[in-house]
């Protein structure tokens, strides 16, 4: 029997993951180059985003900063471009780039809302967009859409308007894309996380009252911790989800 590991393997692939400068993004970027993977992480934070990549470089790993907006056509195509340049394909796509308002209001502004769903949903299918062509060419390739358990459910709680519909919208936008471009090797799926450490929701898990209110709504009654997501991304990125 062939190792069964084996198929999570990703050697010499080629991946982008957006948001990369912090958080899961940055996590993501990790497990992916220690699966084997060259990777171009994607952030607006550029410093922050090529300390991140020193790091890995120092582990051994090939790593890559490429200072993108997500919500910008001329930065996302500027990305993909980057990547073909150096490399000359893509394999792997992880749209982690994602905000929450930055206000606390009952009733919240149409500026906030335009402005969560603008990098939250249409990032994802920009970038995803982008990089269609290169995938649907050659026949394969796996996207990975970060959505959210406030996708899925109401956010009884910090999670807003705004945040709840744009992370539902990514869980369709996802089954859309997943349909369109299955026969043609290209495979489009979603990790719809709970509570995870990041700086989004690091007022919350800060906090007594915030902690208390995601164990009562978890079964397990915490929040995740960020090596609990590596196995799913590496299925999902992997031929182990073929």
């Amino acid at each position: 029997m062939e190792d069964p590991l084996e198929a999570f393997r990703i050697d010499g692939r080629v991946a982008i993951v957006t948001g990369a400068s912090s958080g899961l993004g940055a996590r993501f970027a990790e497990v992916l180059a220690a699966a084997g993977a060259r990777v171009i992480m994607a952030a607006r934070r550029i410093e922050q985003l090529e300390e991140r990549v020193e790091r890995l470089r120092a582990g051994g790993a090939e790593a890559v900063a490429v200072p993108c907006d997500v919500t910008v056509d001329a930065d996302v195509e500027q990305l993909v471009q980057a990547a073909l340049d150096r490399y000359g394909t893509i394999d792997i796509l992880v749209n982690n780039a994602g905000i929450a308002p930055d206000e606390d209001e009952e009733i919240e502004s149409p500026t906030s809302f335009r402005r969560v769903l603008e990098v939250n949903t249409t990032g994802p299918f920009l970038c995803s967009r982008a990089v269609a062509p290169v995938m649907l060419d050659r026949g394969g390739g796996s996207i990975v859409n970060m959505a959210s358990i406030s996708g899925l459910v109401a956010g009884d709680g910090p999670d807003t308007p705004s945040y709840t519909a744009s992370k539902g919208a990514v869980v369709n936008l996802t089954r859309e894309l997943a349909v369109r471009w299955a026969a043609h090797g290209v495979r489009v799926n979603a990790i719809a996380p709970g509570y995870f450490p990041s700086e989004m929701t690091a007022d919350t898990l800060s906090t007594d009252e915030g902690r208390r209110f995601i164990a009562e709504r978890t079964p397990m009654g915490r929040a995740g911790r960020s090596e609990e997501l590596d196995g799913a991304l590496l299925f999902l990125a992997s031929d182990a989800s073929a």
